[in-house]
């Protein structure tokens, strides 16, 4: 037989098949083989059975129809890392304003876009923020 650039595979005398090469090193637990007589087909198959569970799992086809919209490339799939990479970002940007709004207080909030027809103040000045709207009810002057 011809050696074909000094591979091994190339070097054996005859051609065997997956079928008849038994596998010798212990099985991972994730495995689905639990038999002794192990054979490089039985093995092969289990591993692509394995890999197909596992890039189905790893599927982003459903994602982007709600309110994030991830970063793609033409005729590419989306990467798990660039979507896990975008929800990082979202969650930072969520964290920021949440950050706000719990330093803010209530009786500092904008009330001029209420829609109410809000009175001035003892000073003649417009009431603006709800702080000064409840203070102008609940403390009424004489």
């Amino acid at each position: 037989m011809k050696n074909c650039g000094n591979k091994i595979k190339n070097t054996c005398s005859e051609k065997n098949y997956a079928t008849c090469i038994y596998y010798e090193l212990e099985v991972p637990t994730i495995s689905s083989l639990v038999t002794d007589c192990i054979t490089l087909e039985d093995t092969t198959r289990d591993i692509y059975e394995i890999l197909e569970d596992i890039i189905s799992g790893l599927s982003t086809e459903a994602l982007g129809d709600d309110c994030i919209t991830y970063p793609t490339v033409q005729g590419q799939a989306l990467k798990i890392k660039d979507v896990v990479l975008k929800l990082e970002e979202e969650i930072c940007n969520l964290r920021a304003e949440v950050d706000t709004l719990k330093a803010a207080s209530i009786c500092d909030a904008d009330i001029t876009d209420c829609g109410l027809t809000l009175p001035n103040t003892d000073c003649n000045e417009p009431i603006t923020k709800l702080g000064e709207l409840l203070a102008y009810l609940l403390n009424p002057t004489p």
